[in-house]
């Protein structure tokens, strides 16, 4: 079987976490005996004039590659972007179309994003089968563009690599509360310093570790000073995705405070794979796998002292308790195992193509 695969997201060597679920995505795949013809924008533009060229090959390929229909199938991931070029093919698509999306490609939030998405929802409506991260995701697509959920297949996000997200054997001096993300508006990070400095006028002790980057770093920074957090707060700024294993295992909980309808939220399943339960926001697909009191806790979207509540429930909890929380942390995780789910996806693919 061989796809045409389309994305406006690639990893390049300058840019190697650009675009990166999309290659991991293709290299689980051929491990399940499917081959790819690849076309694709690697890497960011450098400068308005190298943006322009990157879109106009992508354009020029994407033309070219459709008209040849020497594969069993397009599969476009970035549904909003990737799909401009298939305005222009749109006669000589005669193979499956099947549309990956992701959340920031469905929920825009700038007028030229809502007139690119206006402009392709045609084409959406008009796909064999869209794939999206979680059950939540596809009440999303179901609501938003009026399309059968008997099109839409859940499959989530690629899943994890459990062989590199698992525990290891770090002994916790003190109770660590941690966070992995943008350090971004809606992300919650400012919702979890005000938390801490509520449990910090308790008398509570523990640590937080802050691992992340983004537009907001200076006001990270700023608010940790003005609370006079410096003394527990650890912020070592982004780090590759390989090194977060090391991280998550420092951990005894995991924060995961947004407020933004995710459309999935792998970090939070990372963190559980490593045997970490998770408190985290009560929105979008959060709720599909944080399950309260079994493998963590859910708390009211940018709710400070429902967070702290819910931090201080776990840190006076006694050693049993939390192992429960840990094992089912761990045991929610492997459900969402990368080679499962290339497996089921990939059977999903093939036996799409021998329907047709």
């Amino acid at each position: 079987m061989k796809i045409l695969l389309i994305s406006n997201m690639y990893p390049s060597k300058e840019t190697p976490f650009f675009g990166t679920f999309v290659k991991n995505f293709r290299e689980r795949l051929e491990d399940e005996n499917i081959t790819f013809k690849l076309v694709v924008i690697k890497g960011k533009g450098t400068s308005k004039l190298d943006k322009i060229k990157k879109y106009f090959n992508f354009f020029k390929n994407t033309i070219s590659k459709v008209k040849v229909d020497n594969y069993d199938m397009i599969y476009v991931h970035y549904i909003s972007h990737s799909l401009l070029p298939l305005l222009l093919v749109q006669r000589y698509i005669k193979k499956p179309l099947v549309l990956n999306a992701h959340g920031s490609d469905i929920f825009v939030n700038n007028r030229i994003g809502g007139f690119i998405q206006k402009l392709v929802t045609p084409i959406i409506k008009k796909a064999d089968m869209i794939v999206v991260p979680s059950d939540y995701f596809q009440d999303v697509i179901y609501t938003k563009f009026n399309i059968s959920k008997e099109r839409i297949f859940v499959s989530p996000s690629g899943g994890i690599d459990t062989n590199l997200f698992k525990p290891q054997e770090i002994k916790k001096e003190i109770f660590t509360i941690g966070y992995v993300s943008r350090i971004d508006k809606g992300k919650g990070w400012d919702t979890l310093l005000d938390a801490v400095n509520s449990l910090m006028s308790e008398g509570v002790t523990f640590r937080v570790l802050i691992i992340g980057g983004g537009a907001e770093e200076k006001s990270l920074l700023q608010k940790i000073e003005d609370l006079e957090l410096k003394n527990i707060v650890e912020f070592v700024g982004p780090k590759p995705h390989n090194e977060l294993v090391s991280y998550f295992n420092q951990m005894s909980i995991f924060a995961f405070t947004t407020r933004l309808a995710e459309s999935l939220g792998l970090v939070g399943l990372e963190a559980m794979a490593c045997s970490v339960p998770v408190v985290g926001s009560n929105i979008g697909a959060l709720p599909s796998y944080i399950k309260d009191n079994i493998n963590g806790k859910l708390f009211e979207v940018g709710n400070a002292e429902a967070l702290a509540n819910n931090i201080e429930h776990f840190i006076n909890m006694n050693e049993k308790e939390l192992q429960m929380y840990k094992n089912n942390a761990l045991k929610t995780a492997i459900l969402y195992d990368s080679k499962i789910v290339a497996k089921i996806l990939s059977s999903k693919l093939k036996g799409f193509i021998d329907e047709k």
